[in-house]
Parts: structure tokens; sequence; C-alpha cells
């Protein structure tokens, strides 16, 4: 009996040395998995951060369970599709500014070019003008050329006429290329405003509530980029010089805005109106 109890007390010291080495490599390896998934857990929040998108949270991308693992993937797929639609726009804003600022080097050049033919018609009246000067002091003798140089003088003021034309037509061309510019200059700044970029708004800018929704403590607003609007600025809400709350801007359009109502501890968003003023 005892010569049978002896191999197998050996393989049972022998089962369990290798259970405990089994037992040790898995939880270094789980160190390594917690490590690695808390590494993971805090880029995404950086990245959500960075994008200006609050709407996925660190209690949203945690997974304890298979089934808490399910409910990440919507979270984690929201926050890609954002940053895609961000870096699209950013690419397609600097893509069209690149453009604009092609068109205004090329417009610049004409004018210049146009400017230098100028100069030199109008120096070549100033000679002719001297000549005819001079010619007239010659007029009892040489009364047959006055009519050509009479000629001459109508034929080249109608070039100026002609240049000057051209002139008006590059400054117009110009006018229209800054107007361009600056549109673009805006979509720039609404684009940088949204990735937390900040960026002087007019001071005293006013603007008056359009609708109220209650339910969602948002409210619509008359004015927007072309005022000087840009996303995430805070404004005043005012009724007969009172003010009864602030509002948060969200989507900017070129006269409208959208923007949520901050909840206080001193007023609700309910009390918001139709027709009161906004103030920056």
């Amino acid at each position: 009996m005892a010569k049978i109890l002896k191999p197998l007390l050996l393989v049972m010291l022998l089962l369990s040395a290798v259970a405990l080495g089994l037992g040790i490599w898995l939880f270094a390896k789980r160190e390594v998995l917690k490590g690695r998934t808390q590494k993971l857990e805090q880029t995404a929040l950086k990245i959500a951060k960075n994008l200006r998108y609050d709407k996925i949270t660190a209690d949203q991308i945690k997974a304890n369970t298979k089934a808490e693992l399910a409910n990440i993937e919507k979270p984690l797929g929201d926050l890609a599709t954002q940053a895609e639609v961000t870096y699209g726009d950013l690419q397609t804003n600097i893509k069209d500014l690149a453009s604009t600022k092609d068109v205004l080097d090329k417009t610049k050049t004409e004018l210049a070019t146009t400017k230098g033919e100028l100069a030199a018609t109008q120096t070549k009246v100033t000679e002719l003008t001297e000549t005819v000067s001079k010619k007239d002091t010659e007029i009892a003798e040489k009364g047959t050329k006055i009519t050509q140089l009479e000629a001459d003088k109508t034929k080249l003021t109608g070039d100026v006429d002609d240049l000057n034309k051209k002139v008006e037509k590059v400054a117009g061309d110009l006018v229209a290329a800054k107007q361009t510019i600056e549109e673009r200059d805006k979509k720039i700044r609404y684009q940088g405003a949204l990735l937390g970029e900040k960026f002087p708004i007019p001071k005293g800018l006013k603007g008056k509530v359009l609708a109220v929704n209650k339910d969602y403590h948002f409210v619509v607003l008359d004015i927007g980029i072309d005022d000087g609007l840009l996303p995430n600025v805070e404004m005043l809400i005012h009724r007969d010089n009172q003010l009864i709350g602030r509002v948060r801007i969200g989507m900017v359009l070129k006269h409208v805005a959208i923007g949520d109502v901050i909840v206080t501890d001193w007023k609700a968003p309910t009390v918001v109106k139709e027709d009161d003023h906004v103030l920056f």
C-alpha cells in the first residue's frame, strides 16, 4: 500500500506545481490585458475630448463581462464616425482655401499687368498732349496737321477709356475674390470653433429667440455665422432688461443658430419664451 501511495503522492505534487505555474502565468497575462484595456479606454476618451465629442463617457467603454463588451461597440463606432466627419470637413476647407488663394494670386497678377499697360498708355497720352501743345503754336503754318493730331488724340482717348473699363472689371473681380475668401474664412472659423479653437466674437452681439423646445431645452435664434456667431459660445438671455438664463450655442448657420439652455439652480429653462433677447 505504501508503495502505491508514494508514486501517487509524487504525481499529485507535480500536478499541484503545474497548476500553480499555470495560475501565475494566467494572473500575469490578466494584468497585461487589464493594463492594455485601461490604456485603450484612456486613449478613446482623449480622442473624444480633442474632437469636443461629449456623447461618450468612461462608463460607456468599460467592459468587465461579455454582455458589457457588446455594449461598447456603439459608442466607439459613433466616436469613429465623428472623427471621420471632422477630418473630412477640415480637408475640404483646406482644399477650398488653397483654390481661392490661387484665384486671388491670378487676379492680382492680371491687375498688375493691366496697371502697367495703363501707366504706359497714360505716359503716351502725356507725350502726345505735349506734341499737340507744340503743334498748336504752329497752327497758322501747319493747319493741315492739326486735324491729324486731333484724330490721334481721339483714338488714344478711346484706348484709355477701354483700359479704364478693363481696370474696373479687374477691380470687380478682386472684390468678388475677397468676398469668396471671407466666406471660406467663416467656414474655417466655424470648423475651428467646433474643434475648440477660440475666435473673437463681436462685443454686444444681440439676437432674438425665434422658437423654444421645452422638452429638450433648446432654442432657435435669429443670428448666425454672418453676424459673427460661432459654436461653443455662451450668451445671456434677457427679457425687459432682466437676466433670466444662459444659452450655449451649438449648431450655427448663416442667419440662424441653435443652442442649449443652461439649467441653473435659480431658473428653469422653461421660463425662456419666444422674442426673448440674447446678448454676448
